[in-house]
């Protein structure tokens, strides 16, 4: 048997003989491996790193590639390349830590674009969790992250981000939060409008001081709009009617569950549509009055103490004040006048917690009060009101200035008819004016009492006016009986009035009586186009008819 010993200088495996057999088995095992491999790559059924040329040069020794990542010189060959931030062992590393930003360039469209890095546009819009650790899980309070990540940042300008809970009263109410500092808040999860209810708030957080107040400003240099859209798709009553509101608020509860505080209401500008017609009405309603605004009123609920008297409170919107000390009972108060226990304090009304103070309607009809739109212009004084009077001034202005009204019907035309009007004169007093404002008509003032220019009478048509005559409004009446008539009384006349009665024929009476007190007592016939005048004393001295005076024909 033949044996076959390897080259010691081509090998650095131990020396061993063996059979050339086993040797050529060896290497045909070897070829075909070699063979196997080389069609893999061919075919690229093996991931490697495949060149066209026949050789290519060794990478570099371990220490050149040190700290660097593989690139290709001018020649094609393997070659190491430095990466920035020489003590970081690849670019992720860089970029993974805090500087990373810095590493990043940032370029902006349009001409005139600066370039930066994106680390420094990154800090153009600053949030709260910047400088401090937030956890906007919407319910861990970052009320005091947010007030450190303003305080030690120095930032005028801030975001809080979505979902961030935090006690807005406390934030603004903190000493050390600065003045100018202006949070924009995205959170959308701190407000309720009432308990129960979630209000999606987004807005500007400012505490401000009195040089320093906070403005949200639209400029335009053409047309500046504040837009309200309601596309009533909310399937609600305020879906239904369009509502759009701007409101005003005096802070926020600070009684009851941190989830169920909402604002404290104070007024409410309003476009909706009118409940009872078809038109839309703007208004200005009152949400709560000054006295429960500067009371700092709540929500009221059983079980609150309420240490005495001058304590607010609102419920079914309505405003109270307590009358009484001691712990809320199980009936909460409902009553809109007077004074009413809830089973354990007393509570007096004060206002409606929803009330219209003006309204304007599409068709400019304009109501002042509660009330409803049947006149053109209504004032009905509200019950809060403690005078309860209604009165109407018009001043003017400059000197010697007219205050006029004028009240002008149309007439079957259409067109407008003037009427007399009313005008004060400095002077003169209050003129009762020709529609032409050439004369007076009458004239009343404080020294001089009633004067006229010229007086008349209403007459009524010539009739047959019976035993009672109604008078109701007459000052002449036309007696034209067509036979023998007794008038024993006059019938709906008002005290103080003066009636003349023509009498056209001889054919009327009147009988003298207790009620109807003719010269002498004593009946009298008239001959035709006598006149008799006769005087309405009042119920409380005589309640009768007397005779002024006669001229008989």
């Amino acid at each position: 048997m033949a044996t076959y010993v390897p080259n010691a200088s081509q090998i650095t495996e131990p020396l061993e003989s063996r059979t050339v057999e086993s040797a050529a088995l060896e290497f045909r095992t070897l070829k075909a491996l070699v063979n196997s491999l080389d069609a893999a790559i061919a075919t690229d059924d093996l991931t490697v790193l495949r060149v066209p040329e026949t050789s290519i040069a060794v990478l570099p020794a371990i220490v050149s590639r040190a700290g660097k990542v593989l690139g290709f010189d001018a020649e094609g060959d393997p070659a190491m390349v430095a990466v920035a931030g020489a003590t970081d062992p690849s670019l992720r590393n860089d970029l993974a830590a805090s500087s990373g930003a810095s590493l990043v360039g940032y370029l902006p469209a349009g001409t005139g674009a600066v370039a930066k890095t994106a680390q420094a546009k990154l800090r153009e819009f600053p949030t709260a969790n910047d400088n401090a650790i937030i956890v906007s899980d919407g319910i861990t309070d970052n009320t005091a992250g947010i007030l450190s990540a303003a305080v030690g940042s120095g930032k005028k300008f801030m975001i809080i981000p979505p979902n961030t809970k935090y006690d807005r009263v406390a934030l603004l109410s903190a000493a050390t939060l600065p003045d100018d500092v202006v949070f924009l808040d995205f959170s959308g999860i701190n407000d309720n409008s009432a308990p129960g209810e979630s209000t999606k708030h987004f807005g500007i957080v400012s505490k401000d001081s009195a040089p320093d107040d906070t403005h949200w400003s639209i400029d335009s240099g053409h047309h500046a709009i504040m837009a309200l859209n309601n596309y009533g798709t909310g399937g609600t009553t305020s879906a239904s009617e369009r509502k759009g509101s701007l409101i005003w608020n005096a802070g926020q509860y600070e009684l009851g569950a941190a989830d169920k505080r909402g604002f404290r209401g104070a007024g409410l500008l309003q476009f909706t549509k009118e409940s009872s017609s078809d038109f839309w009405v703007y208004q200005m309603r009152s949400l709560a009055p000054w006295v429960s605004v500067a009371g700092q009123y709540e929500i009221w609920a059983a079980g609150q103490v309420i240490s005495g008297a001058g304590v607010y409170r609102t419920n079914d919107s309505q405003h109270y004040v307590s009358a009484s000390a001691g712990t809320t009972g199980g009936t909460p108060p409902t009553h809109t006048t007077g004074t009413v226990t809830d089973g354990g304090v007393l509570w007096t009304w004060v206002d409606s917690g929803d009330r219209s103070v003006f309204s304007f309607r599409q068709d400019g009809r304009v109501l002042l009060g509660t009330g409803s739109y049947g006149e053109t212009w209504q004032h009905k004084v509200s019950a809060a009101d403690p005078a309860g009077v209604f009165t109407w001034v018009g001043e003017a202005t400059g000197a010697s200035k007219t205050a006029q009204l004028k009240l002008n019907p149309t007439g079957g035309d259409s067109e407008v008819s003037p009427q007399p009007f009313l005008r004060a004169e400095d002077g003169v007093g209050l003129r009762i004016m020709t529609s032409d404002a050439s004369s007076d008509i009458a004239r009343f003032s404080d020294s001089g009492g009633l004067v006229t220019k010229e007086t008349g009478s209403v007459f009524t048509a010539n009739a047959a006016t019976g035993t009672t005559p109604n008078v109701i409004g007459i000052g002449t009446l036309l007696v034209n009986n067509g036979s023998a008539t007794s008038i024993t009384a006059l019938i709906g006349a008002s005290d103080g009035q003066i009636v003349h009665l023509v009498f056209q024929n001889a054919n009327t009476t009147m009988v003298s009586s207790a009620t109807l007190l003719m010269t002498g007592s004593v009946n009298v016939t008239p001959s035709a186009w006598s006149v008799i005048t006769m005087l309405k004393v009042p119920a409380g001295t005589s309640d009768r008819w007397i005779e002024l005076s006669r001229s008989i024909k």
